[in-house]
């Protein structure tokens, strides 16, 4: 079993890290681990590191050695979606986070059922779901925390596609298939998944014209989160990262 990791700030060859404490009551209590059991350690941003967990004045610190920088990969996966109603967003997220893709952004459209504007409202609950990212990054061993962004509308997630990146929009009408659609160079992949209803007609034909491209998953009809968890397994598995 390898060893589990966590996530601390300022990341230092030969210095101590202090977890948080809820990383720390995670490591004692759930994991069971003791003074001396090696753990893994990454900032959230590329620096990773081996150490052994100690105790402080009541507190978890790691020893650390063997600093690392890791790259971030490129092309870099993003995922705006149109946010589920209940529990099933945070799943969203975890299982994007988990699987690897390094954006997520909420996205708003015609038939989205939720919706929060930049209220302050919509600012908590992205909060929260920045910690169900962090965890679920922090369970599978990730290096990066993926960011979470938005509110946004489906044009400001398409016409995020400058710069190097290739936007892709899954609809269930299209006619090629996402996998066909995944050649070339980018930056960065962003791909943009509906509301339960679909998206409408116009909003597809103003994404073309704004330089998307659209794909489908296939005959079936998936559920936002699941089509977005498949369109990203898909899309790691054809640049190596997955499978």
């Amino acid at each position: 079993m390898s060893a589990p990791q966590f996530f601390v700030e300022g990341l230092a060859e030969g210095k101590r890290a202090v977890l948080r404490d809820e990383d720390a009551r995670h490591a004692l209590r759930s994991l069971r681990l003791q003074p001396g059991d090696e753990v893994m350690l990454a900032d959230g941003a590329g620096a990773v590191a081996r150490g052994r967990l100690g105790e402080r004045d009541g507190r978890a610190i790691v020893d650390v050695d063997e600093v690392r920088q890791v790259a971030r990969p490129v092309p870099a996966l993003s995922v705006a979606m149109a946010p589920p109603k209940g529990d099933r967003l945070a799943w969203a997220v975890q299982k994007l986070a988990e699987v690897g893709a390094d954006e997520i952004v909420l996205m708003e459209s015609e038939r989205a059922v939720r919706r929060w504007g930049e209220s302050e409202r919509g600012e908590r609950a992205r909060r929260r779901l920045e910690v169900v990212a962090r965890e679920a990054a922090m369970q599978s061993r990730r290096p990066f925390v993926p960011a979470v962004g938005g509110p946004s509308s489906l044009m400001q997630a398409v016409e995020a596609g400058t710069g190097g990146t290739r936007v892709v929009v899954l609809w269930e009408g299209a006619e090629a298939a996402l996998g066909e659609l995944l050649g070339g160079v980018a930056a960065m992949i962003r791909l943009v998944v509906g509301p339960e209803g679909g998206f409408a007609a116009h909003e597809v034909d103003a994404a073309r014209i704004a330089g998307a491209d659209v794909a489908s998953l296939g005959d079936g009809i998936l559920r936002t989160e699941t089509a977005a968890l498949a369109a990203t397994v898909v899309v790691l598995h054809r640049l190596g990262r997955l499978g």
